[in-house]
Parts: structure tokens; C-alpha cells; sequence
């Protein structure tokens, strides 16, 4: 069943493991390199324990440009052993409507939501049982099915759901199970938890996409807006919430506040116009779809979206903040979730077994914690790389610190010169990672002249964009600044020695704030042992360092050129992350070093 001819170094290892922790109901932490072949080493595995024992295959991933990765590995499989196989991604994204495009996310399903009720979309009227047979004949791709549901008049996202309810391996975002209305999904689909093996792909991601998904924001503009569409009752309701966001926010600063009190004021307030918070919910969410299903944009649906997460989401592990502002979009209420177990700990504890993998899953006790996996149930494993370490020159350029206090001119200078004359060493393509677009823009304005074409990652670029911007990237010759924790610093591939140098331009540490104060209190508390510091900042900033780090070295035989632009990254607490081949130099002294490297004679490198 494997896909491959033959098993790589390491990837046989991780096949056992894979093997062993899905037939015992385990949790397999697996700490893999980049080119050890994970994805096919944990399905395989996956498969053939669910044939044994008759459970279903879901195979998470952070990104839809991930899932690629996992339907060609299963057409592979697929050639050998038939398969029934689906892969969703959003609803949105897989709708065939073009006239719902380009709409945000909350009018889409607002207006899908109506279409539906009323018998009004072709596509989601137009489903038949009998279609089912033609997605299970060759694996399908979520842009395929969507492609052949159109051509059928069938809504896409239907079809993979039921579909879903019979298939052997369903591939789909961290969203379909990781957030708190996932139920809602997993319901339709009708297969219980403990019939499920997980296989968790790029999962260093998984908490800050539980955090993000669960943590939405209300601006004082916002409800201005739902304001100016309600009819006369609705925004007299409308305006106790106005007020209420008013009073609590304030001219300035940002400061914590009791969820529940918020919930109760509002619901004491608004029985004087004759209704609670549940019926104003309701008049909101009818409100929103008569405007929806006029042609009419609106904002009432956003408001009740936010008021069900702050009424919802269990207490806990959370943090209910006031921002203040001159302006109404500055002044806001926010939720932020701090503890991702709240959310992930359920579903570890209801799946049959699970592998979570990914090239920087340190320190593996790190996630564990976080995610809330059972310390009894739980194995971690790392395995060595694939490749030969001769392949790749990796330097700490330990002359150069990016601490605010260190920003100004001079450092901006002198790291555009460095990043002007490593380019000017390297032939192919050059890609650098900055903590942050300000300081990106800082040093890129002061690049002299390298000789090759500037891409910059565009800050919400749309995906056809970001799709423009690889194509220049395949011609070589181009040097790419993006940030790290970014699309391109994470979620894209770069086959075939694409990159020729990675330069990773200091350590992405959050700024000092409230939410940064309170998350580093709540982890102190709850695990002790000084890892309230270490599980809010440090270890998600030098997770980011290695992804983008590992942008560069995608296959056995590529070779490339790493350089890490910040002294910290060679003491405490980061670097025994790093590889220990890693070697020291100063930012004047880089250019040669690549330039020797590029002439692959052993007197040229380091010593």
C-alpha cells in the first residue's frame, strides 16, 4: 500500500511508530524534518489500521495549499488499493456561485444560510443521492469536485459532506474539528469521534488557529453601521448596545473586563425595550438575512456572530478586553482565547488515536500541554534528517540584534547591505524573513542594487497574488521579502532548489500588551516551573525562526544557504533548538561565506 517505491531514511521508523500508535489508541507526537516523507508515512499507516478495524481516516491541514500534499499522496495509494476519499475546504471557497465571490465570510453564509431555507439555490437544490458514485471513482481534489459539481449543478460543499458519511479518508481544514461550532459540521456528517484516527499535519499551527478562530472582535463603527440598517425598534435595541460598548471603552488605552457582567448588563438593559438578549439575537439574525436576500450588504449578522462567541464560549481560559481609541473603529470589545485545550482537549480525548507532525514540533511537551493531550496516552518522537548536512551552510550572523531598542538607521543600513551583497553571491533565488512588514519595509528601502527582482509579499494579498507572485519566483533570479509566520514563510513549498539562500532577519517576538501579559500569567499558573514565558513567547518565536529557516531545503538533494540575522538565536533560550552544526559569523564577513559555498570546495567553507 505505501506509494513509494521505496521508504526514505527515517520515514520507515515513523511508519512503525505511525503504525503502533493508531493501533493502540495513542497519541504519536512526531517531531519530522522536512523530506522525511511524513504525509505518506502517516497515511499509510492511518489506512491500514482503519481497514483492520473499520474506522475513518481525517487528515487535517493549517492551509489549502497543504492539501495537495495529501490527495496526490492518496491517488497514489488510490492506483493500488481503491479508495474512497473526499477533500473540503470552506464552504465559501467551494461554492460555484459567482455572484457570492467575492463577499466576506459572514455575508456569504448569511445569504447562503437564506438561499437554502427557501428552496432558492439550484446548486444546493439540484443534490441527488444518486451522484455519490462519480466522487468516489478517482480521488478528487477539492477544486476538481467543485469544478465537476458545477458541470452537474450540484452544491460542492453538500456533495462532500455526504459524501463524507461513507468515505475511507476525509482530507479538511483544522476548522471541521477545532472549533467551537464544529459540532454543528461533525453532525452532518454522521461519524462518531471514537471511530476516527486523526492525522494533524503542520501541527506547531494548531494552537494559534484554535486561538484565532475563537477569538472575534466589535468595534463601536460596527454597530454604528448595524445601526444606520436596523428598522426603528431594532436600533433603539441596537443603540443599549452602542452605549454599552461606549462606556466600557473609553478615549484610551485597553483594559480587561467580566464577560458575564457584559452579558447581564446587556440582557438587563435591553428587557426595558421589551426583549432579552436571546430575542434580540434573533431579531438581529432575521434582520440580517431579509437585507442579505435584498442585495443588500449588512452589518447586523456580524454583530449577533460576535455576541454568540462572547456569550458561548465557555468561561476560562479566556480574555475579555475594552480597546479605547479617538475613533469608533478603534474603540472595540474583544475575546481572546488564551488556553487552545478549551477547544482541542475534547476532541484528543474523543478521537480513537492521532498523529500530530511537523518539521518544528519543539519542544513536543510544548504542544502537548497546550493542545491538552493525556501525558499517559501521549508518545514523542524526533527523527534525524534525510538529508546530508554537507548540503546545507547554516550561520548565525551574531553581530546584528533586532530589539526594539537597537532599530534606527544604522541597523536598518547595515543589514540592507548584507542582504544587498548576499544576493549579489548567490545565482537563483534569494528569500528573506523579517518579524514584521515595518521592518521589512525598513531594510527594503535601503537595498542597493543586487541585480535581481524584488518581490515583496503583499500584507492580505488574495490568493491569485500570491499564485502571481510563485510564477515570478519560478523565472529565478528574484529576491522575496516576506514576514515570517506569513504564507510564505510557512504554508508554501519551494520544490526543485528553488531557493537558493533563506535569510532569516531577527526573532518574532509579539510586542508588549495586555492579551501578551495575561496569556504569559495564565500559563505560569497553570503549568508553573517559569513556563508561562517560555509557552508565550519564546517557544512559538523560535518555532516561526525554523519554519521559515526550513523554507529552504525541501529534498535529499538540494542545497542551499541558511543565515539567521540576530545574536539571540546563538545563546539562550534558543539556541538548542537550532542545529548544531550551526556556525558564527559577522554580517561583513556573510557575503564571502555564501560566495564560497557556492564554489563547493571544502577549503572555501568555514572552519
Amino acid at each position: 500500500m505505501f506509494p513509494f517505491p521505496e521508504l526514505r531514511k527515517g520515514q520507515d521508523a515513523m511508519l512503525d511508530d505511525c503504525r503502533a500508535a493508531f493501533a493502540a489508541g495513542k497519541h504519536l507526537l512526531a517531531h519530522a524534518p522536512t523530506g522525511l516523507g511524513k504525509t505518506a508515512a502517516a497515511l499509510t499507516a492511518a489506512i491500514e489500521v482503519a481497514r483492520e478495524q473499520g474506522l475513518l481516516v481525517v487528515a487535517l491541514t493549517s492551509r489549502q495549499t497543504q492539501h495537495a500534499i495529501f490527495v496526490e499522496t492518496l491517488k497514489r495509494i488510490h492506483a493500488q488499493q481503491p479508495l474512497k476519499i473526499v477533500d473540503v475546504i470552506s464552504k465559501q471557497d467551494m461554492c460555484p456561485r459567482e455572484d457570492l465571490d467575492e463577499s466576506r465570510y459572514g455575508v456569504f453564509q448569511a445569504v447562503c444560510t437564506a438561499l437554502v431555507r427557501n428552496d432558492d439555490c439550484r446548486y444546493h437544490s439540484g443534490f441527488h443521492p444518486d451522484f455519490l458514485p462519480q466522487v468516489f471513482e478517482d480521488p478528487l481534489a477539492a477544486a476538481e469536485l467543485k469544478a465537476l459539481c458545477r458541470d452537474e449543478v450540484q452544491c460542492p460543499h453538500r456533495v462532500a459532506l455526504e459524501a463524507a458519511q461513507e468515505c475511507d479518508v476525509l482530507v479538511c481544514d483544522y476548522n471541521y474539528l477545532f472549533t467551537p461550532w464544529s459540532d454543528v459540521v461533525w453532525e452532518r456528517i454522521q461519524r462518531p469521534l471514537d471511530e476516527v484516527l486523526l492525522i494533524v499535519d503542520e501541527a506547531h499551527n494548531l494552537p494559534d488557529r484554535i486561538r484565532l478562530a475563537a477569538s472575534p472582535t466589535l468595534s463601536l463603527q460596527r454597530v454604528h453601521e448595524a445601526q444606520r440598517e436596523a428598522d426603528r425598534a431594532l436600533r433603539a435595541q441596537l443603540s443599549i448596545l452602542e452605549r454599552l460598548v461606549d462606556n466600557l471603552t473609553g478615549h484610551e488605552g485597553e483594559k480587561e473586563i467580566d464577560g458575564g457582567s457584559v452579558s447581564r448588563m446587556l440582557d438587563a438593559a435591553l428587557k426595558q425595550k421589551l426583549t432579552d438578549l436571546d430575542g434580540f439575537l434573533r431579531k438581529l439574525e432575521r434582520s440580517a438575512q431579509q437585507r442579505l436576500q435584498r442585495g443588500k450588504p449588512t452589518r447586523m449578522g456580524d454583530v449577533a456572530e460576535f455576541l454568540n462567541h462572547w456569550r458561548f464560549l465557555k468561561e476560562g481560559g479566556d480574555l475579555r478586553l475594552a480597546h479605547g481609541g479617538d475613533k469608533p473603529w478603534q474603540r472595540k470589545l474583544s475575546l481572546r482565547l488564551l488556553d487552545p485545550s478549551v477547544v482541542s482537549a475534547p476532541v484528543f480525548h474523543a478521537v480513537r488515536a492521532s498523529v500530530l507532525m511537523s518539521g518544528t514540533l519543539r519542544p513536543r511537551s510544548f504542544y502537548r500541554d497546550l493542545l491538552g493531550l493525556e501525558a499517559e496516552k501521549s508518545h514523542k518522537t524526533t527523527y534525524s534528517s534525510p538529508f546530508p548536512p554537507e548540503n546545507r551552510l547554516l550561520l548565525c550572523v551574531d553581530d546584528v540584534s533586532t530589539l526594539y531598542r537597537n532599530r534606527g538607521d544604522h541597523l536598518y543600513h547595515k543589514l540592507a547591505a548584507s542582504l544587498t551583497a548576499v544576493a549579489q553571491a548567490t545565482p537563483g533565488n534569494v528569500a528573506v524573513f523579517f518579524p514584521s512588514y515595518a521592518l521589512r519595509d525598513d531594510v527594503a528601502s535601503r537595498l542597493g542594487d543586487h541585480g535581481k527582482v524584488l518581490l515583496l509579499e503583499e500584507q492580505g494579498a488574495s490568493p491569485a497574488k500570491r499564485t502571481a507572485l510563485l510564477e515570478k519566483l519560478q523565472q529565478r533570479d528574484a529576491m522575496l521579502l516576506a514576514v515570517m509566520g506569513g504564507i510564505f514563510g510557512e504554508g508554501v513549498d519551494y520544490p526543485g532548489n528553488l531557493l537558493s539562500t533563506v535569510a532569516v532577519v531577527g526573532v518574532p517576538v509579539p510586542p508588549p500588551s495586555l492579551e501578551q501579559k495575561k496569556l504569559e500569567e495564565y500559563f505560569e499558573r497553570k503549568f508553573g516551573d517559569g513556563k508561562g514565558r517560555q509557552y508565550a513567547l519564546t517557544f512559538p518565536s523560535v518555532n516561526r525562526v525554523l519554519q521559515a529557516a526550513g523554507r529552504c531545503i525541501r529534498s535529499e538533494t538540494d542545497r542551499g544557504i541558511v543565515l539567521l540575522y540576530d545574536k539571540r538565536l546563538g545563546h539562550r533560550p534558543y539556541r538548542r533548538f537550532l542545529p548544531k552544526e550551526m556556525r558564527h559569523c559577522t554580517s561583513s564577513a556573510v557575503p564571502a561565506l555564501v560566495r564560497g559555498f557556492n564554489v563547493p570546495r571544502k577549503e572555501n567553507l568555514p572552519s
